[in-house]
Protein backbone atom coordinates (compact mmCIF):
# COMPACT_ATOMS: atom_id res chain seq x y z
CA UNK A 1 0.00 0.00 0.00
CA UNK A 2 2.83 2.48 0.74
CA UNK A 3 4.63 1.75 -2.24
CA UNK A 4 1.47 2.25 -4.32
CA UNK A 5 0.91 5.25 -2.52
CA UNK A 6 4.61 6.85 -3.67
CA UNK A 7 3.79 5.55 -6.76
CA UNK A 8 0.56 7.86 -7.25
CA UNK A 9 2.83 10.89 -5.91
CA UNK A 10 5.31 10.24 -8.18
CA UNK A 11 2.93 10.76 -11.14
CA UNK A 12 1.08 13.11 -9.90
CA UNK A 13 4.53 15.23 -10.12
CA UNK A 14 4.35 14.80 -14.23
CA UNK A 15 2.92 17.96 -15.73
CA UNK A 16 1.23 16.78 -18.98
CA UNK A 17 1.55 19.21 -22.47
CA UNK A 18 -0.04 17.74 -25.22
CA UNK A 19 1.00 19.37 -28.81
CA UNK A 20 0.34 19.00 -32.23
CA UNK A 21 3.04 18.12 -34.92
CA UNK A 22 2.67 19.50 -38.27
CA UNK A 23 1.91 18.05 -41.62
CA UNK A 24 5.52 18.11 -42.58
CA UNK A 25 6.88 16.67 -39.22
CA UNK A 26 8.93 19.42 -38.61
CA UNK A 27 7.33 21.76 -35.91
CA UNK A 28 5.46 21.17 -32.57
CA UNK A 29 2.69 24.04 -31.34
CA UNK A 30 1.53 23.69 -28.03
CA UNK A 31 -1.48 25.30 -26.67
CA UNK A 32 -1.06 26.83 -22.89
CA UNK A 33 -3.42 28.38 -20.81
CA UNK A 34 -3.23 32.51 -20.30
CA UNK A 35 -3.35 33.54 -16.31
CA UNK A 36 -7.20 34.31 -16.92
CA UNK A 37 -7.47 30.62 -17.15
CA UNK A 38 -10.34 31.63 -20.09
CA UNK A 39 -8.03 32.45 -23.20
CA UNK A 40 -5.34 30.25 -24.00
CA UNK A 41 -2.46 31.15 -26.75
CA UNK A 42 -0.47 28.43 -29.28
CA UNK A 43 3.06 28.65 -28.94
CA UNK A 44 5.39 27.15 -31.29
CA UNK A 45 8.25 24.78 -29.68
CA UNK A 46 11.86 25.38 -30.32
CA UNK A 47 14.92 24.14 -28.51
CA UNK A 48 16.55 26.83 -30.33
CA UNK A 49 14.42 29.55 -28.65
CA UNK A 50 16.61 30.97 -25.27
CA UNK A 51 14.41 33.74 -25.53
CA UNK A 52 10.23 33.09 -24.88
CA UNK A 53 8.66 35.29 -27.58
CA UNK A 54 5.13 37.06 -27.79
CA UNK A 55 3.70 38.39 -31.03
CA UNK A 56 2.82 42.09 -30.68
CA UNK A 57 -0.35 41.87 -31.98
CA UNK A 58 -1.56 39.11 -29.17
CA UNK A 59 0.11 41.47 -26.63
CA UNK A 60 -1.93 44.39 -27.77
CA UNK A 61 -5.22 42.29 -28.37
CA UNK A 62 -4.74 41.50 -24.27
CA UNK A 63 -3.68 44.72 -23.42
CA UNK A 64 -0.08 43.05 -22.14
CA UNK A 65 2.37 46.44 -21.88
CA UNK A 66 6.09 45.81 -21.96
CA UNK A 67 8.34 47.73 -19.35
CA UNK A 68 11.62 47.03 -20.79
CA UNK A 69 13.67 47.54 -23.87
CA UNK A 70 16.38 44.94 -24.42
CA UNK A 71 19.06 43.33 -26.93
CA UNK A 72 18.52 40.12 -28.65
CA UNK A 73 20.88 38.54 -31.36
CA UNK A 74 19.00 36.16 -33.83
CA UNK A 75 19.63 34.81 -37.03
CA UNK A 76 19.41 37.82 -38.80
CA UNK A 77 21.45 39.93 -36.45
CA UNK A 78 21.11 42.29 -33.09
CA UNK A 79 17.87 44.28 -32.67
CA UNK A 80 16.16 46.02 -29.91
CA UNK A 81 12.70 44.55 -28.65
CA UNK A 82 10.01 45.92 -25.89
CA UNK A 83 9.90 43.34 -22.88
CA UNK A 84 7.32 42.29 -20.31
CA UNK A 85 9.24 41.25 -17.24
CA UNK A 86 8.74 39.11 -14.69
CA UNK A 87 5.58 37.61 -16.34
CA UNK A 88 3.96 34.24 -15.48
CA UNK A 89 3.45 31.30 -18.12
CA UNK A 90 0.74 29.08 -17.10
CA UNK A 91 1.56 25.51 -18.48
CA UNK A 92 -2.07 24.29 -17.07
CA UNK A 93 -4.57 25.44 -14.13
CA UNK A 94 -2.19 24.85 -11.89
CA UNK A 95 0.88 25.22 -12.41
CA UNK A 96 3.15 28.12 -13.88
CA UNK A 97 6.54 29.26 -14.18
CA UNK A 98 7.36 33.01 -12.70
CA UNK A 99 9.79 35.40 -13.44
CA UNK A 100 9.92 34.87 -17.00
CA UNK A 101 10.66 38.24 -19.41
CA UNK A 102 8.68 37.83 -22.64
CA UNK A 103 10.20 39.45 -25.85
CA UNK A 104 7.57 41.34 -27.76
CA UNK A 105 8.11 41.09 -31.94
CA UNK A 106 5.92 40.78 -35.17
CA UNK A 107 5.95 37.07 -36.16
CA UNK A 108 3.54 37.81 -39.20
CA UNK A 109 6.96 37.14 -41.30
CA UNK A 110 7.22 33.24 -39.28
CA UNK A 111 3.36 32.66 -39.05
CA UNK A 112 3.03 33.08 -43.03
CA UNK A 113 5.41 29.80 -43.20
CA UNK A 114 3.08 27.44 -41.00
CA UNK A 115 -0.02 25.81 -41.38
CA UNK A 116 -0.82 27.08 -38.15
CA UNK A 117 -0.86 30.61 -36.97
CA UNK A 118 0.59 30.90 -33.55
CA UNK A 119 1.39 33.39 -30.75
CA UNK A 120 4.50 32.88 -29.50
CA UNK A 121 7.71 30.93 -29.61
CA UNK A 122 8.82 28.99 -26.31
CA UNK A 123 11.61 26.51 -25.54
CA UNK A 124 14.40 27.75 -22.84
CA UNK A 125 11.18 28.99 -20.24
CA UNK A 126 10.58 25.32 -19.99
CA UNK A 127 13.14 23.21 -20.38
CA UNK A 128 15.51 25.51 -17.52
CA UNK A 129 12.63 24.53 -15.37
CA UNK A 130 11.68 21.21 -16.01
CA UNK A 131 13.21 17.93 -16.96
CA UNK A 132 11.49 17.33 -20.04
CA UNK A 133 10.37 14.55 -22.18
CA UNK A 134 9.18 14.52 -25.92
CA UNK A 135 7.48 11.60 -26.96
CA UNK A 136 6.17 11.12 -30.70
CA UNK A 137 4.26 8.05 -30.03
CA UNK A 138 1.83 9.86 -28.17
CA UNK A 139 2.55 13.29 -28.87
CA UNK A 140 2.93 14.79 -25.36
CA UNK A 141 5.95 17.10 -23.62
CA UNK A 142 6.15 15.35 -20.09
CA UNK A 143 7.55 17.66 -18.00
CA UNK A 144 9.53 16.44 -14.21
CA UNK A 145 11.40 17.96 -11.29
CA UNK A 146 15.23 17.72 -11.99
CA UNK A 147 15.46 14.90 -9.42
CA UNK A 148 13.08 12.79 -10.79
CA UNK A 149 13.78 9.20 -11.55
CA UNK A 150 13.22 8.32 -15.02
CA UNK A 151 13.57 4.79 -17.60
CA UNK A 152 16.45 5.74 -19.82
CA UNK A 153 16.27 2.58 -21.71
CA UNK A 154 16.91 2.81 -25.81
CA UNK A 155 18.51 6.27 -24.85
CA UNK A 156 21.41 7.55 -26.31
CA UNK A 157 22.93 10.03 -23.67
CA UNK A 158 24.74 13.16 -25.28
CA UNK A 159 26.56 16.02 -23.03
CA UNK A 160 26.26 19.30 -23.56
CA UNK A 161 27.58 22.68 -22.80
CA UNK A 162 25.21 26.01 -23.39
CA UNK A 163 25.83 28.32 -26.27
CA UNK A 164 23.66 31.40 -25.86
CA UNK A 165 21.06 29.07 -23.85
CA UNK A 166 20.96 26.57 -26.72
CA UNK A 167 22.48 22.68 -26.34
CA UNK A 168 25.63 22.05 -28.18
CA UNK A 169 27.32 19.49 -28.60
CA UNK A 170 29.63 17.72 -31.45
CA UNK A 171 28.97 15.99 -34.64
CA UNK A 172 30.34 14.48 -37.37
CA UNK A 173 29.18 14.60 -41.16
CA UNK A 174 30.72 13.01 -44.34
CA UNK A 175 30.65 14.44 -47.60
CA UNK A 176 30.16 12.17 -50.97
CA UNK A 177 34.08 11.99 -51.90
CA UNK A 178 34.26 10.92 -48.42
CA UNK A 179 35.96 13.32 -46.55
CA UNK A 180 34.76 13.92 -42.68
CA UNK A 181 34.28 16.83 -40.71
CA UNK A 182 33.21 17.72 -36.82
CA UNK A 183 32.20 20.61 -34.99
CA UNK A 184 29.97 21.89 -32.64
CA UNK A 185 26.35 22.02 -33.22
CA UNK A 186 23.53 24.24 -31.59
CA UNK A 187 20.40 21.90 -31.15
CA UNK A 188 17.70 23.93 -32.34
CA UNK A 189 14.34 22.42 -33.59
CA UNK A 190 12.62 25.44 -34.53
CA UNK A 191 15.22 25.02 -37.89
CA UNK A 192 12.73 22.99 -40.38
CA UNK A 193 16.07 21.50 -42.19
CA UNK A 194 18.85 18.89 -41.75
CA UNK A 195 21.99 20.75 -40.98
CA UNK A 196 22.87 24.35 -41.83
CA UNK A 197 27.08 25.06 -41.72
CA UNK A 198 27.85 28.47 -41.01
CA UNK A 199 29.86 30.79 -42.59
CA UNK A 200 33.15 30.75 -41.51
CA UNK A 201 33.05 26.76 -41.14
CA UNK A 202 31.80 26.54 -45.19
CA UNK A 203 34.54 28.87 -45.84
CA UNK A 204 37.25 27.56 -43.90
CA UNK A 205 37.15 24.54 -45.28
CA UNK A 206 36.34 24.66 -48.97
CA UNK A 207 33.11 23.22 -48.36
CA UNK A 208 31.15 24.32 -51.38
CA UNK A 209 34.05 23.42 -54.23
CA UNK A 210 33.63 19.81 -52.44
CA UNK A 211 29.94 19.12 -51.98
CA UNK A 212 29.25 18.41 -55.70
CA UNK A 213 25.79 19.27 -57.19
CA UNK A 214 23.95 22.43 -55.21
CA UNK A 215 21.29 24.79 -55.41
CA UNK A 216 20.70 28.11 -53.89
CA UNK A 217 17.44 28.66 -51.95
CA UNK A 218 15.88 31.23 -49.30
CA UNK A 219 14.74 31.01 -46.24
CA UNK A 220 12.52 33.36 -44.08
CA UNK A 221 14.14 34.16 -40.30
CA UNK A 222 11.93 36.72 -37.86
CA UNK A 223 13.82 39.63 -39.39
CA UNK A 224 15.02 38.97 -43.02
CA UNK A 225 15.22 36.55 -45.71
CA UNK A 226 18.48 34.60 -46.49
CA UNK A 227 20.23 33.06 -49.04
CA UNK A 228 21.76 29.16 -48.63
CA UNK A 229 23.31 26.80 -50.80
CA UNK A 230 22.22 22.91 -50.23
CA UNK A 231 23.89 19.64 -51.25
CA UNK A 232 23.72 16.00 -50.40
CA UNK A 233 25.95 14.20 -48.43
CA UNK A 234 26.97 10.62 -47.03
CA UNK A 235 26.32 10.57 -43.91
CA UNK A 236 25.90 12.81 -40.22
CA UNK A 237 26.83 10.58 -37.08
CA UNK A 238 25.37 12.42 -33.45
CA UNK A 239 26.34 10.59 -30.60
CA UNK A 240 26.36 6.66 -31.58
CA UNK A 241 23.18 6.86 -34.58
CA UNK A 242 24.28 7.69 -37.59
CA UNK A 243 22.08 8.88 -40.37
CA UNK A 244 22.82 7.38 -44.32
CA UNK A 245 20.53 8.28 -47.14
CA UNK A 246 20.76 8.93 -50.80
CA UNK A 247 19.00 12.39 -49.94
CA UNK A 248 20.34 13.60 -46.71
CA UNK A 249 20.85 17.05 -47.58
CA UNK A 250 23.18 19.48 -45.48
CA UNK A 251 22.53 23.32 -45.89
CA UNK A 252 25.72 26.08 -46.48
CA UNK A 253 24.85 29.45 -44.48
CA UNK A 254 26.01 32.79 -46.13
CA UNK A 255 24.94 34.98 -43.48
CA UNK A 256 27.94 37.68 -42.20
CA UNK A 257 26.24 38.49 -39.24
CA UNK A 258 23.99 37.28 -36.55
CA UNK A 259 24.08 33.16 -35.21
CA UNK A 260 25.12 32.10 -38.64
CA UNK A 261 28.04 33.68 -38.77
CA UNK A 262 29.55 32.79 -35.34
CA UNK A 263 33.23 30.68 -35.53
CA UNK A 264 32.26 29.17 -31.93
CA UNK A 265 29.85 26.27 -33.77
CA UNK A 266 29.78 23.92 -36.45
CA UNK A 267 26.43 25.09 -37.10
CA UNK A 268 23.30 24.01 -36.51
CA UNK A 269 21.36 20.61 -36.55
CA UNK A 270 17.57 21.26 -37.37
CA UNK A 271 13.98 19.14 -36.88
CA UNK A 272 14.54 16.75 -40.01
CA UNK A 273 16.83 15.16 -37.70
CA UNK A 274 15.60 16.56 -34.10
CA UNK A 275 12.37 14.86 -34.23
CA UNK A 276 12.90 11.40 -35.60
CA UNK A 277 13.96 11.15 -31.89
CA UNK A 278 11.95 10.72 -28.92
CA UNK A 279 14.10 13.42 -26.55
CA UNK A 280 14.94 13.97 -22.64
CA UNK A 281 16.78 17.14 -22.02
CA UNK A 282 17.81 17.72 -18.57
CA UNK A 283 19.54 21.20 -18.98
CA UNK A 284 20.10 20.64 -15.01
CA UNK A 285 23.01 18.34 -15.84
CA UNK A 286 23.63 19.22 -19.21
CA UNK A 287 22.39 15.84 -20.82
CA UNK A 288 20.17 14.89 -24.09
CA UNK A 289 19.03 11.71 -24.56
CA UNK A 290 17.95 10.39 -27.38
CA UNK A 291 15.91 7.19 -28.97
CA UNK A 292 14.60 6.31 -32.60
CA UNK A 293 10.73 6.93 -32.85
CA UNK A 294 8.57 5.84 -36.10
CA UNK A 295 10.02 8.99 -37.69
CA UNK A 296 13.70 7.34 -37.42
CA UNK A 297 13.01 5.39 -40.70
CA UNK A 298 11.40 7.94 -42.56
CA UNK A 299 13.21 8.24 -46.03
CA UNK A 300 14.43 11.72 -46.23
CA UNK A 301 12.61 14.13 -49.00
CA UNK A 302 13.70 14.08 -52.36
CA UNK A 303 14.44 17.36 -53.38
CA UNK A 304 12.23 17.75 -56.77
CA UNK A 305 9.60 21.11 -55.86
CA UNK A 306 11.42 24.26 -57.06
CA UNK A 307 9.22 26.38 -55.09
CA UNK A 308 9.14 27.55 -51.61
CA UNK A 309 5.08 29.10 -50.48
CA UNK A 310 3.54 30.87 -47.78
CA UNK A 311 0.36 32.03 -46.57
CA UNK A 312 -1.58 36.03 -47.06
CA UNK A 313 -1.73 37.20 -43.86
CA UNK A 314 -5.10 36.64 -43.82
CA UNK A 315 -5.11 33.03 -44.83
CA UNK A 316 -6.70 32.75 -47.70
CA UNK A 317 -3.98 32.74 -50.64
CA UNK A 318 -1.20 30.47 -51.42
CA UNK A 319 1.85 32.81 -52.19
CA UNK A 320 5.33 32.16 -54.19
CA UNK A 321 7.89 33.52 -51.81
CA UNK A 322 11.01 31.46 -53.40
CA UNK A 323 12.12 29.71 -56.85
CA UNK A 324 14.64 28.10 -56.83
CA UNK A 325 16.80 29.50 -60.25
CA UNK A 326 17.65 27.60 -63.23
CA UNK A 327 14.91 25.02 -62.50
CA UNK A 328 11.60 24.49 -65.21
CA UNK A 329 9.88 26.60 -62.60
CA UNK A 330 11.74 29.37 -63.00
CA UNK A 331 12.30 29.56 -66.42
CA UNK A 332 8.85 29.30 -67.36
CA UNK A 333 8.38 32.29 -65.66
CA UNK A 334 7.38 31.79 -61.78
CA UNK A 335 8.26 34.28 -59.40
CA UNK A 336 8.53 35.20 -55.86
CA UNK A 337 5.09 37.06 -55.17
CA UNK A 338 2.61 35.25 -57.08
CA UNK A 339 -0.64 33.68 -55.89
CA UNK A 340 -1.10 29.96 -56.65
CA UNK A 341 -4.90 29.30 -57.58
CA UNK A 342 -4.28 25.89 -58.42
CA UNK A 343 -2.04 22.74 -58.80
CA UNK A 344 -2.79 20.16 -61.26
CA UNK A 345 -6.62 21.78 -61.32
CA UNK A 346 -6.25 20.95 -57.21
CA UNK A 347 -6.99 24.14 -55.36
CA UNK A 348 -6.37 24.29 -51.91
CA UNK A 349 -5.87 26.25 -48.17
CA UNK A 350 -2.80 24.23 -47.28
CA UNK A 351 0.86 24.38 -48.20
CA UNK A 352 1.20 20.79 -47.74
CA UNK A 353 -0.96 19.79 -50.00
CA UNK A 354 0.82 21.79 -53.13
CA UNK A 355 4.17 20.73 -51.66
CA UNK A 356 3.21 16.96 -51.67
CA UNK A 357 1.57 18.06 -55.37
CA UNK A 358 5.35 19.23 -56.03
CA UNK A 359 7.34 16.57 -55.36
CA UNK A 360 6.69 13.92 -57.59
CA UNK A 361 9.69 13.34 -59.52
CA UNK A 362 9.40 12.80 -63.53
CA UNK A 363 5.57 13.90 -63.10
CA UNK A 364 3.98 17.18 -65.16
CA UNK A 365 2.49 19.55 -63.58
CA UNK A 366 0.43 22.19 -64.20
CA UNK A 367 0.33 25.29 -61.75
CA UNK A 368 -2.59 28.43 -62.71
CA UNK A 369 -1.39 31.34 -60.70
CA UNK A 370 -2.12 35.37 -60.73
CA UNK A 371 1.10 37.49 -61.30
CA UNK A 372 1.66 40.83 -59.96
CA UNK A 373 -0.20 42.85 -63.17
CA UNK A 374 -2.99 40.62 -61.66
CA UNK A 375 -3.33 38.36 -64.52
CA UNK A 376 -4.25 34.94 -64.50
CA UNK A 377 -1.76 32.46 -66.51
CA UNK A 378 -1.10 28.87 -66.48
CA UNK A 379 2.05 27.14 -67.22
CA UNK A 380 2.97 23.44 -67.46
CA UNK A 381 6.76 21.76 -66.72
CA UNK A 382 8.10 18.46 -65.85
CA UNK A 383 9.43 18.07 -62.35
CA UNK A 384 12.98 17.18 -62.03
CA UNK A 385 15.04 15.71 -59.31
CA UNK A 386 17.11 18.83 -58.29
CA UNK A 387 19.83 17.50 -56.65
Amino acid sequence: MFTLLLALIASAQEIKLPFQLSKDNKSIFIKLPMENQKDSLLFFFDTGAGTTLLDKKTADKYNLKPNHKTEVTGAGGKKIYDVLINQKIFLDNNNYIENTHIVLDDLSRLNELFERKFDGIIGAAILKKYLTKIDFETNTMYLYKFDESLDYTGYDKIAFNFESGIPKFPITFELKNKEKYSGDILFDSGAGLTLLVNTPFKEKHNLLDKVGKKITHSSNNLSNKTNYSKGLIRSIQLGSTTFNDRNLDISFASDKEGVSSSENILGILGSNIIYRFNIILDYRNKNIYLKPNHLFHKDFEMLVNPLSLKYSEDRNEIIISGVIENTNAYKKGLREGQRILSVNNITSKEIETYNKLLNQKNKKVIIKYIDRDNKVKTVKFKLKELL
